[in-house]
Formats: structure tokens, sequence, C-alpha cells
């Protein structure tokens, strides 16, 4: 049985190339996120780690309720996108984790390290009243800006398919 799948591995992507189709790939998609579902866990970390600082700074500073306020406001606003980002995610999640309790666990670890304790102060709660203008006058395209550069970070933390 242990030659007949060996074989079968070895000769399969000659095959596949003989007849001009490309060879399947072992495991395609089942160990990493494909670059859609990335993007999608950019978007989900970044509208959490928007939202945990400005609930941060609101408890410290005047001006961070009305921009909390705003963010609420853009949440709503693209409430449809960043649910599908979400179900995205999850789908990946549950893809890579097929054992619900590994898939829970990797979850809350992703949640958890994504909204650790920030030090918020007068510059990071300014930064973020920054980013929340942007969002103001760019709407979705200033949100996606701040998203790509986590996906930049990302390929560090999570296993990103090459293809």
């Amino acid at each position: 049985m242990v030659r007949f799948l060996i074989i079968s591995l070895v000769l399969i992507p000659f095959a596949a190339a003989a007849q001009g189709q490309p060879a399947p790939r072992a495991n395609a998609n089942k160990n990493c996120f494909t670059k859609k579902e990335a993007e999608a866990e950019s978007e989900v970390r970044t509208g959490i780690k928007i939202r945990e600082i400005l609930r941060r700074c609101a408890l410290v500073d005047p001006a961070g309720q009305p921009a909390l306020d705003e963010w609420y406001k853009f949440d709503q606003e693209n409430a449809e996108r960043l649910r599908n980002a979400v179900a995205t995610r999850q789908q990946a999640i549950a893809r890579l984790f097929p054992n619900r309790s590994q898939a829970s666990q990797w979850d809350t670890d992703a949640v958890v390290a994504t909204s650790k304790s920030v030090q918020v102060n007068e510059g990071v709660c300014q930064a973020t009243y920054d980013i929340v203008d942007r969002l103001k006058k760019e709407k979705w395209t200033g949100f996606k800006y701040y998203a790509d550069l986590e996906n930049k970070l990302l390929v560090n933390e999570i296993p990103v398919c090459s293809r």
C-alpha cells in the first residue's frame, strides 16, 4: 500500500504535466491562508486594534469618545464588508483547524495577540484619531490602507499560501 502511495505521488505530477494540466498540489490550501483569507484576517485585526485603542483612549482623553463614535459610524457604514471578512476568516480557521477546540483556541489566541495590552498615551491616541480622520475622508479605501499594512505584518504570524 505504501509503495502504491509513493508511486502515485511521484507519477501524478508527471501525468498532469504531460497533459498540459497543472499538477495538483498536496494539501492545496489546507495548511495555509489563501491571499483572500489573509486579507480578511488583516481587515478583522485592523478593526479590532482601532476599536480597542479608541475604547482605551475614550477612558483617558476627552477627545477619545468622539473618535470612538466615528469608528462605530464607520463600522456601521461598512458592516457588510466587515461581516464578510469575519466570515472568510472563520471559514479559513475552520479549514485549517478541523478540530473545533483547536480552531477556537487559535481564534482566541489571534484576537488576544491582536488586542494585547497597548499602552495608550497622548501620542497613541492622537495617531489613532488621525486614522479615524482618514477613514472619514477616504472611507473603505483609507481602511484598506491600514489593513494592507497589517497584512504585511501577518506574513510572520500566519501561514500564507505561496500561490
